[in-house]
């Protein structure tokens, strides 16, 4: 299957979702500095080689990206001269090529440099962005009642942004908008990932799951590093590479 997060490589979709003009194209780099949105850049030919990162600021010459990555990735990053970047925002794919690649000596951490894209892509598509855990190794959402005690919930789908988790028998619904502090994702393989959720909807029972209801939320402020660690779990899982428990 064809990872949502990979860059789009057929032409009638990109010549389909193109944004020409510098200043359209200025709000939407405007808006992926605004919400501090992932970036993943990927070398050209090669999606197994990328970076995860974030655009810190631009220009009207240049983008600057956060570029932390050991020598011999940075080195096959730019070695083709170009790179794709990808990104999303409110589930819209972004997607433009990099070009003029150069790593600037004078900052640290390392960010590297490319001309200002001459154009992008806003590639929407709405059945693509949540992911199920593999079925050998489910995923669990560890969330602190009232009282303080641990309640666990099978995790059904996970995206970058958000979950829905299985609500057992006899539990009460929860409000919609309503924030749950200091809950936990147990991710077999992974660190545990401590993050706020907030209830976005509520629904009957999950066949496949065997639930009295399915609650759907999203992440409430997470940290940087818990939103690269989901996106970099939900990669693994579309690619079949979700590391085994244990």
């Amino acid at each position: 299957m064809h990872s949502q997060f990979l860059p789009e490589t057929d032409p009638q979709v990109l010549a389909r979702f193109a944004v020409d003009g510098p200043l359209a194209i200025k709000g939407v780099l405007g808006d992926l500095v605004r919400e501090r949105a992932l970036i993943t850049l990927y070398a050209v030919g090669d999606p197994d080689e990328f970076v995860v990162s974030r655009l810190v600021d631009w220009d009207e010459r240049a983008l600057r990206f956060e570029f932390n990555t050991d020598a011999g990735r940075a080195g096959a990053l730019l070695a083709a001269g170009r790179m794709v970047v990808v990104a999303f925002l409110d589930q819209v794919k972004i997607q433009f090529d990099a070009h003029g690649l150069k790593v600037l000596p004078d900052r640290a951490p390392a960010v590297l440099s490319c001309a200002f894209p001459a154009r992008i892509h806003r590639i929407q598509r709405r059945d693509a962005f949540r992911v199920r855990p593999p079925v050998q190794r489910a995923v669990e959402c560890v969330v602190r009642t009232v009282d303080g005690q641990p309640r666990i919930h099978t995790v059904i789908d996970i995206s970058a942004t958000g979950l829905s988790i299985a609500m057992p028998p006899g539990v009460a619904l929860p409000d919609v908008g309503e924030v749950w502090p200091h809950c936990r994702l147990e991710i077999p393989g992974y660190p545990a990932l401590p993050t706020d959720l907030q209830v976005r909807v509520a629904s009957a029972g999950d066949l496949t799951t065997g639930a009295s209801a399915r609650v759907g939320c999203v992440f409430h402020r997470p940290s940087p590093e818990v939103q690269r660690a989901l996106q970099i779990y939900v990669m693994d899982v579309e690619r079949g590479r979700a590391a085994p428990s244990g």
